[in-house]
Parts: structure tokens; C-alpha cells; sequence
């Protein structure tokens, strides 16, 4: 990276430690599949969250908010969990229909 681009970044972010805070909690959303919210040729999510960056796309949040999202976040994510486990087990054939046949 150009110390050019990464002094936009840092003044951008605000500070090293909040920018490569970003960089690493970006990634990891990257990495579990969420979708990226630039358009960009390459997979390197290095340049993708430093355009993203850029763009204006992606911000760091910290404190009471955060942690709102968070526990929002994971409610939702133990639904989707929950739906999916009820639709496996629909999926399965009952044993009385097993027995049946």
C-alpha cells in the first residue's frame, strides 16, 4: 500500500488502531460469505475492504451501539438457525410413516 493511500485511510478511519480494527472485522464478514459492497475484479479482500474503505461503504461502530448490533445480529442469526433445523427435520420422514411402508 501507498503511504499516500494509507494516510487517506488513517485520516478516513480515523487512527491506526481503528483502521486496521476495520480492515480485520470486514475481512472476517468477507471471509464468512457476506457480499461485497464494491465492485472489484480481484478476490483480494485486502483491496477490496481498502475500496470499500474509500467509498464510504463500510465504518467502524463502537461502544452501546455496537453492541446493540450485535445482540441483534445474533437474535437473528439463532432464528435463521432455528428455521433451518425445522425445515431439515420436515424433510425427514416421520417413523410412523416409516412403519407404514
Amino acid at each position: 500500500m501507498e503511504p499516500r493511500e494509507l494516510e487517506t485511510l488513517l485520516n478516513k478511519v480515523g487512527g491506526k488502531f481503528k483502521l486496521v480494527t476495520l480492515y480485520q472485522k470486514r475481512m472476517r464478514e468477507l471471509q464468512r460469505g457476506l457480499p461485497k459492497l464494491v465492485l472489484s475484479d480481484t478476490n483480494n479482500l485486502w483491496d477490496v475492504v481498502s475500496k470499500e474503505i474509500n467509498d464510504s461503504k463500510v465504518d467502524l461502530i463502537m461502544g452501546e451501539e455496537a453492541e446493540q448490533m450485535r445482540k441483534e445480529l445474533a437474535a437473528r442469526e439463532s432464528e435463521e438457525l432455528a428455521e433451518a433445523e425445522k425445515a431439515e427435520q420436515s424433510k425427514l420422514p416421520s417413523k410412523a410413516s416409516e412403519v407404514a411402508k
